[in-house]
């Protein structure tokens, strides 16, 4: 395809300004083929992050029965092998981790691991394991469906994962591990962006239709990819799309808006002559309240 019509994550990670990436995008954008495409081609080793174990299990079911049969393979790298002709297959280690290996042509694995998948559910339990020769963090689908059932501690685990991860990488002068959040826009308010706390930045975004935000003091990067007016106009062609338009889910896999989300009370007042009647301290930072009914009169008159 033409340049630009996909996603390409090079074009965001260009330096060692920041340490995390927060990615959301439509469906079908090329978020995680690109993420992955790139470490393969620039011989970087990953961790690959699922959810469940029941993921892991998926992706490192690669089974190839005999040549009257097609391959069972569900690995992120299928279509990627299809493009550039590599052969990247997905094998289980033990419960809850993986490995990703260049393969011959009977799907035999051919040396290390060029990365590793892993469930950020079933991780935790594992102690004594070292991944510390991975240089990127890559949390898959990190914006959990409406029907997932999630830890509500789901970021601190995925924190805790990350310095597992990078050990002591900076004080060895390496640069820090880079943690790389992919995912559909489905709730705004989701354990890794609260963690974060860049909730509000995300809500800011969305009311502003902002592409990026780009905190240089805390090294987070967020691309919200709402910017590819080729590529939308024709994935509105497609006859779902024509379907769901103007939908909760139409909103959210085609938009990039957070379509199950309400957003009809944000908006910003001029708060210029009035005086707090509170102010609440929550995690380090103070939040004001003003009366609600004055500054409705004043924005009425």
């Amino acid at each position: 395809m033409k340049n630009n019509y996909y996603y390409d994550i090079e074009n965001d990670i260009t330096d060692d300004t920041f340490w995390c990436y927060i990615i959301i995008g439509g469906r079908n954008t090329g978020k995680t083929y690109s993420t992955l495409k790139s470490c393969y081609l620039n011989k970087r080793k990953f961790v690959f992050v699922k959810r469940t174990l029941e993921d892991i299990d998926l992706l490192c079911g690669y089974k190839k029965h005999d040549e009257t049969e097609p391959d069972a393979d569900f690995s992120p790298f299928k279509s990627i092998n299809r493009d550039i002709g590599s052969n990247v297959r997905a094998y289980k280690i033990k419960k809850g981790i993986g490995g990703f290996y260049n393969c011959n042509e009977d799907g035999d694995p051919l040396g290390l691991p060029i990365g590793y998948v892993v469930s950020l559910n079933g991780v935790s339990k594992v102690k004594g394991f070292d991944l510390a020769d991975a240089d990127w963090l890559i949390f898959d689908e990190f914006i959990p469906q409406p029907w997932d059932r999630i830890n509500r501690r789901e970021g601190e685990q995925l924190l805790d994962l990350y310095k597992t991860v990078s050990r002591d990488r900076e004080h060895r002068g390496r640069p820090a591990l880079k943690l790389v959040c992919l995912a559909n826009a489905t709730k705004i308010s989701n354990p890794v962006c609260n963690i974060l706390e860049i909730t509000d930045k995300l809500v800011d975004m969305q009311v502003n239709k902002s592409a990026y935000f780009k905190d240089a003091d805390r090294g987070i990067f967020v691309h919200q990819i709402n910017d590819n007016a080729a590529f939308m106009e024709e994935e509105a062609k497609s006859q779902i799309y024509k379907a769901m338009a103007g939908t909760d889910w139409g909103r959210m896999a085609l938009n990039n808006e957070f379509g199950y989300d309400d957003f009809t009370a944000v908006k910003r007042s001029n708060l210029k002559g009035y005086i707090p009647m509170v102010g609440v301290k929550f995690k380090s930072k103070t939040y004001y309240i003003y009366n609600i009914l004055t500054l409705c009169k004043k924005e009425v008159s």
